[in-house]
């Protein structure tokens, strides 16, 4: 409950007064977009340009996932493609001119619904779902050789290469909006497939880190890899390049990849001494800081890999043992970003429990929960889900 003051305005600076960060409603993400209705038509949502006060009431729901999908218009028509098999050459539904800049706008929230279905979701996975979907599948829009039209000039195996892939992302994006970090990501995903930039910012190549192809990639696809020379592995080059593929904004201008691309020869001492397993976990983990900013995880993780991340991506990084949520804020309040970082990032161990959301704002968090906290998170996070 909040009170804002605001002589007159529009529906659009009621919105700005209450995601200030700042301002009374500051448990509310930032960056959250809020949609107003009213009592008698709670589904259609209003236009920001109108008067507050031509009415008496509102109803406010909070709009990010809504938000996200504006800024990723592709997802919904992926998953519509998807859902009737338009990337997969040996279905009758096949289009091989499909491309996501041809095809109209999709009513994309109920294909999200369905797409997490079944699955333990929490309050905030549809927006994860978007924001990690969205970045992937972005950016194998701009490579060349997940264009359907092409791959059908290539072997039987690469024919499928985009139908795979995409499919290997969504289950990516499906686990990630719905799960924390846990040593089974090496089960789930035996390796992950990401796409390289090149230094002016094109999708050039892909590499799979990690230990064995993903489940879904069949036979044909698989042996058309190995020919092609892309067998799984957790090299730094091809960690390092992909994370760094994922992590830079075009916002942040071409000198910026070039700088953090150059990075990428100098492997840090400790690389080499860590499992499978663990850079298997690092990989994730910077899937969701990049994507989503809050990457959870489930008991404790090699600070070393996180050490390296905020290295290479050049973050400045502070680590923290969870003592209250006060004292958690108290910690924070003073730590920014200097001229030799891109942002900062957050380290808080010993989680025991959720006691509500943590927010980093404008940090980018890692939570780590310890045993005897897992499950109590959990259960916050279900409850948050239906309160919702």
């Amino acid at each position: 409950i909040c009170r804002v003051e605001l002589p007159a305005g529009t529906l659009a600076d009621l919105e700005k007064a209450l995601c200030d960060p700042h301002g009374p409603m500051f448990g509310s993400y930032p960056w959250s977009r809020l949609l107003f209705y009213t009592e008698n038509e709670p589904s259609r949502p209003l236009n920001p340009n109108l008067q507050m006060d031509a009415f008496h009431s509102l109803v406010i729901k909070r709009g990010d996932v809504e938000a996200f999908l504006d800024k990723f218009p592709h997802v919904g028509k992926f998953l519509e493609a998807m859902a009737s098999n338009k990337f997969d050459p040996k279905s009758r539904n096949f289009d091989i001119s499909w491309t996501a800049e041809k095809r109209p706008a999709v009513n994309a929230e109920h294909l999200v619904q369905e797409f997490l279905s079944g699955l333990p979701a929490h309050a905030d996975s549809g927006l994860h779902f978007v924001q990690i979907f969205g970045k992937l599948t972005a950016l194998g829009e701009d490579w060349r050789m997940l264009d359907l039209a092409l791959l059908q000039s290539f072997d039987h195996g690469l024919k499928r290469f985009k139908h795979c892939v995409s499919q290997h992302w969504l289950e990516l994006a499906r686990v990630a909006a719905t799960s924390m970090i846990s040593e089974a990501i090496p089960i789930i995903f035996p390796a992950t497939l990401l796409l390289k930039m090149n230094d002016r910012g094109y999708a050039v190549d892909c590499s799979l880190i990690g230990h064995d192809f993903p489940s879904n990639f069949d036979r044909s696809f698989i042996d058309s890899l190995k020919l092609n020379e892309r067998r799984p592995n957790v090299k730094w080059r091809d960690v390092a390049h992909t994370l760094l593929t994922l992590d830079w904004s075009p916002e942040e201008g071409i000198s910026s990849l070039q700088g953090l691309l150059n990075k990428i020869q100098q492997e840090p001492c400790e690389f080499a001494s860590l499992k499978h397993q663990e850079v298997s976990q690092m990989l994730h983990l910077q899937l969701r800081l990049s994507c989503c900013r809050v990457a959870e995880v489930k008991g404790p993780i090699n600070q070393a890999c996180v050490k390296m991340l905020a290295e290479l991506l050049a973050y400045k990084l502070k680590i923290l043992k969870f003592q209250s949520v006060l004292d958690l804020k108290t910690q924070m309040s003073g730590f920014e970003a200097d001229a030799n970082h891109r942002g900062t990032l957050v380290l808080v161990t010993d989680l025991p429990a959720s006691t509500g959301k943590i927010f980093g704002w404008p940090h980018r968090m890692v939570l780590c929960y310890n045993a005897e906290g897992q499950n109590a998170a959990a259960l916050e996070r279900s409850n948050s889900a239906k309160a919702d």
